[in-house]
C-alpha cells in the first residue's frame, strides 16, 4: 500500500478528527489556528489567558481550525465558544506563519481577522480569565503569542484608512 492509498484510507489521521495521540502527544488538528481582532467602538477585544501556553497573558480571541471548517468559520465559533459574543463578518488582516510565533516551539500558523462584535459576553471561565476592551494606544505589557505584531499591523492599516478596516 502507497503513502497517498493511506491518506485516502485516513484523511484526518488513524486516530480520527480532534483525537489525542499518546504516541505523538499531539491532536489531530488542522495546526492552524484563526485569531480574531474584534472592534466595537473603536476599542479592540483582549482577555487574560487561564490556559499554558502563556497563562496570565494578554490574548486575542483564537483557537485552532477543525476539520470541514473555514477560517471564518473557525474564527466566528472561538468568539462565540470563549466570549459568547457574535460577528456579522470578518475580514482578513493577514496570515502569520514566522516560525518563533509560538514561544512553546509549535510552529502553527495564524490567520488573524478583523470584525465587528455584537451580543452580551458570556466567558468560558475554564479558557478565559479577565476581559477587557483596549484602546489602541494603551495596551496591557504581557500580550501572548504574536497577538502585539496583529495588533500593530490592524493599528497601521486603520491608520492609513482614516480608520476604518475594509468598510468598518
Amino acid at each position: 500500500m502507497s503513502q497517498h492509498d493511506d491518506w485516502v484510507r485516513y484523511p484526518v489521521g488513524k486516530l480520527g478528527e480532534g483525537a489525542w495521540c499518546e504516541e505523538c502527544k499531539r491532536y489531530t488538528v488542522r495546526n492552524s489556528t484563526c485569531d480574531l481582532i474584534a472592534v466595537r467602538e473603536g476599542k479592540i477585544l483582549l482577555y487574560r489567558r487561564k490556559r499554558n501556553p502563556q497563562k496570565g497573558w494578554w490574548a486575542l480571541p483564537a483557537g485552532y481550525l477543525e476539520w470541514d471548517e473555514t477560517l471564518e468559520e473557525c474564527v466566528k465559533r472561538e468568539l462565540r465558544e470563549e466570549l459568547g459574543f457574535s460577528v456579522r463578518s470578518v475580514a482578513l488582516l493577514g496570515v502569520y506563519s514566522d516560525p518563533k510565533r509560538d514561544l512553546d516551539g509549535r510552529q502553527n500558523i495564524a490567520h488573524c481577522f478583523v470584525g465587528e462584535v455584537s451580543g452580551k459576553m458570556k466567558k468560558d471561565t475554564s479558557e478565559v480569565g479577565k476581559v477587557e476592551w483596549f484602546e489602541l494606544d494603551e495596551l496591557p505589557e504581557k500580550i501572548a503569542f504574536d497577538h502585539r505584531k496583529m495588533i500593530a499591523d490592524y493599528r497601521k492599516e486603520v491608520g492609513s484608512n482614516e480608520g476604518k478596516f475594509n468598510g468598518f
